[in-house]
Order: C-alpha cells, then sequence, then structure tokens
C-alpha cells in the first residue's frame, strides 16, 4: 500500500517536473539558459552536490540490481531443488494436512496425466519436463559403522532428475542410473551422518501405506550438495520404479512439471486446470509461488532493507539539493529583490529556482544510469563472492541483474528528479517571497 502510494506521488512530481521544462523551453526558453549559468556559478558546490546525487543514484541503482540477481537466483534454485513450476496432486491431497497424505493420497493415473500435458498443443511448447514423484519417510543405516538417521526419501525418474536437480553439485559419485536401479544417490548431510560415501551399502526401513514395513539394502551411487543443509541432510533419491517396489504400490505421490520459463507459470497454471477438469483427472495443483514459503521471506526482507536505503539516499539527497539552493538564495538576495522591483511575479521567481532544481536532478538521473550500467557490467565480469546465505551451505557469486526490471530504471531515473523537486520547494518559496526594501539592504 505504501509502495503504491509512493509510486504515484513520484510519478506525480515526475510529470510537473517535465511540464516545468517542457513549459520553460517553450516559452521562456532564455530562464532555462539563466538557470544553467545560475547552477554553474559556484562550480564546486554544485559539483559537490552533483556528486552526491549521481552516488546515490548509482547505489541504488547497484544494490537494486544485487537484490534482482539474489531473488532471480534463490527463485530457481527453489525451483529446480525437486519443487518444479506446477506440482499436481491428488484430489484431498491438499486439505488432508497430514504427514501421511504422501502415501494415502496416491496418484495412480500419472502415464495418462503425463501423456494429456504433453499432448495438448498450447501447453506442449512451455514444458520442459513432466516427471512423477513419490516421497516417503523412513530410516537409513549403515550397519558396519553402526550409524543411522531418518529421511525423507524421493523417488524420481532418473532422465528428468538431470533437469529438475540441475542446481544439485555432486560431491563423489554420479547421479541417479537408469541401468542400476539398486543404488541411490544421498544427500551430503545423510552422507556425513551415515559415514557414508560413493560405493557403500545402506539399508532402508520405511513403512507402506497399509501400515507394513519394508527394507532394502541399495548401494551409494553419488552424495549430491543442493546448497540448502537442510534439504542435504535429510534427503535420498532413488529410481521412481525402486521406491514404488520398496512401498509396494504403482501410485505416486506428486506430478512435478518444469517449463521452459517461470513466467510462463500462470498461463500454464490456467491451461492445466482447464484439462484437469475436461478430462476429469481428480487432481488439484500448487505453484513454485505457493511452495517457496523460505523464498518469500528472504525476498519480503530484502524489500524492507531495500526501502530503508532508498529512503536514506533519499533524505541525503534532499538536504544536498536544498543547501544548494538555499546558498544560491542568500548569495542572490539582492539579484532577486531587482528582478521583483523590475515587476516579476512571485510565481516567476518560484518556477526559476524549481526549474534550477530539476536541471540539477535531470543531469544527476542521467548520470546515475548510464554510470551505474557501467559499473554493473564491470561487476558482471568476475562477480563478487558471496558468503552463504542463512540456512545455506554454499557460497556463491552475486552479479547485477539490470537488464530484466524496467522498476530498476524508473527509479534510478526517478529519486534524483523527485528529490530535486521536493529539495527546490523551501527554496523557491522562500526566494518568493522576499521582501523587496528588505533584500536591497542584505549584505
Amino acid at each position: 500500500m505504501i509502495s503504491d502510494v509512493m509510486f504515484y506521488l513520484s510519478n506525480g512530481i515526475m510529470l510537473y517536473a517535465l511540464l516545468v521544462v517542457v513549459y520553460a523551453c517553450i516559452r521562456r526558453p532564455t530562464d532555462v539558459r539563466y538557470t544553467f549559468l545560475n547552477l554553474f556559478r559556484q562550480r564546486r558546490r554544485s559539483g559537490v552536490t552533483l556528486l552526491a546525487i549521481t552516488l546515490g543514484g548509482i547505489a541504488v541503482f547497484i544494490f537494486g540490481g544485487f537484490v534482482d540477481y539474489t531473488f532471480w537466483a534463490l527463485r530457481e534454485q527453489t525451483i529446480r531443488t525437486n519443487i518444479g513450476h506446477i506440482q499436481l496432486y491428488k484430489e484431498g491431497y491438499l486439505a488432508s494436512g497430514s504427514s501421511t497424505s504422501t502415501l494415502k493420497f496416491g496418484i495412480d493415473n500419472y502415464d495418462k496425466v503425463k501423456n494429456i500435458l504433453l499432448a495438448d498443443p498450447e501447453l506442449k511448447p512451455k514444458i520442459k519436463a513432466v516427471t512423477g514423484q513419490l516421497e516417503f519417510n523412513g530410516i537409513i543405516s549403515q550397519y558396519e559403522k553402526g550409524e543411522s538417521t531418518f529421511f525423507v526419501g524421493v523417488g524420481i525418474e532418473p532422465e528428468s532428475s538431470l533437469m529438475l536437480g540441475s542446481l544439485d553439485r555432486i560431491v563423489s559419485g554420479s547421479d541417479l542410473s537408469r541401468i542400476e536401479t539398486q543404488q541411490t544417490a544421498i544427500g551430503s548431510g545423510v552422507s556425513a551422518a551415515l559415514s557414508a560415501g560413493y560405493g557403500d551399502w545402506v539399508d532402508m526401513l520405511v513403512v507402506n501405506a497399509q501400515g507394513g514395513q519394508n527394507a532394502m539394502s541399495s548401494e551409494v551411487r553419488g552424495v549430491f550438495s543442493s546448497g540448502i543443509k537442510e534439504y542435504d541432510d535429510t534427503v535420498i533419491k532413488l529410481p521412481l520404479n525402486t521406491a514404488q517396489r520398496l512401498l509396494e504400490t504403482n501410485e505416486i505421490s506428486k506430478v512435478i512439471i518444469l517449463l521452459n520459463d517461470t513466467a510462463q507459470t500462470k498461463d500454464a497454471e490456467a491451461r492445466i486446470k482447464q484439462l484437469i477438469a475436461q478430462n476429469h483427472l481428480g487432481l488439484e495443483m500448487k505453484t513454485w509461488d505457493d511452495l517457496a514459503v523460505y523464498y518469500h521471506q528472504v525476498v519480503n526482507l530484502f524489500e524492507g532493507i531495500f526501502f530503508f536505503i532508498k529512503a536514506i539516499v533519499s533524505v541525503i539527497v534532499i538536504f544536498m539539493i536544498g543547501n544548494t539552493l538555499m546558498m544560491n538564495v542568500v548569495e542572490r538576495t539582492r539579484e532577486i529583490a531587482t528582478l521583483r522591483a523590475l515587476g516579476l511575479t512571485k510565481g516567476y521567481i518560484s518556477r526559476l529556482f524549481v526549474l534550477e532544481g530539476v536541471i540539477i536532478g535531470m543531469v544527476g538521473s542521467l548520470l546515475s544510469v548510464v554510470l551505474g550500467i557501467s559499473l554493473a557490467e564491470l561487476i558482471n565480469l568476475h562477480g563478487i563472492p558471496m558468503p552463504p546465505a542463512p540456512g545455506y551451505t554454499q557460497g556463491f557469486l552475486a552479479f547485477v541483474l539490470w537488464t530484466e526490471d524496467i522498476n530498476l530504471f524508473w527509479f534510478s531515473c526517478a529519486l534524483p528528479l523527485v528529490t530535486a523537486v521536493i529539495a527546490s520547494i523551501i527554496p523557491a518559496r522562500k526566494a518568493a517571497n522576499l521582501v523587496i526594501a528588505e533584500a536591497f539592504r542584505f549584505v
């Protein structure tokens, strides 16, 4: 709500500034020249002010691009860590709210659902992969070393794991095989808890949907690390057919759909809803936006930090510009008195000082964007090494993503201009309200 009010207020101020400049250029072009001469009469002071405006705009531009890249990287990592863009469940699964729902609400017509999705001419170009997934819990042990731990098992199709788990880093061994179905991949945290690595044998004990206990021995084919500590500490991956055999079921827990572009999620969601209704599939769905709770927490945190930084920079710029214009008023007191004595109105004098603020704001906007893009490209040559985020185990290279968000350009231009107009209000009123007789006696 606050951001919307600020957006419309900023647009109104920018429109006013544009009208002031257009009016001056059309009706009084000499005022523009006069304003430039007055601004740079004190070159050092104006230069320092312009430097402050430009640095503020650059800081907002670079930090905004860094935040955008962080959001993009976290979003894509979340989607490609076995969440996908859209998940389909058996009807009633979401309402049950039980940890055992993954087995009690299994999808028994997975092949039919997959064929319907991939056969649709509107949906097929948007889909990168459709895969079934079976989730279950149990205890995994390595009896030779007397170690055991709880785990969350994920039965996946090995060929789709290359795309859906594309950001998982293989620490040792390799990913799941389509041929060696008795092998498993375990998270780095599970590996550390069991003191098990590539080539070791582990034993899994699970409870199936009927309440019976099943066990299976499996060779560790690989150890992976997603960078998400909670995920790596609990998850193991099995081929889907092996997981179904372990749990004595032909069903899957959910269908995961990975799209070519995250921006296509809403369109794909709407079309899938139509297909579910038309074919009476008895399914319900959630998008990554509903499932990525941690992502939204990080976004809300960074947006709050970004808002605070923008507010601080805006206040600094307002004071810098206001100080420059107020000093201009003081130094030009007799000059203003002369203009008033010649018959110029208070409104005209006020517009002159507002025009000075607008022009210095426009120059600052231009320099902020040009220098901001240049610095962003310089940073993007090598990136900035960052430490692991909270809950993560791997650091990352940060870049400045400035080509995706038009709002970043808008704000980088709006900040210097809007703050310049606001800062010019008080000096403009002071100049317009000078008493002519007293102004002539000013020393």
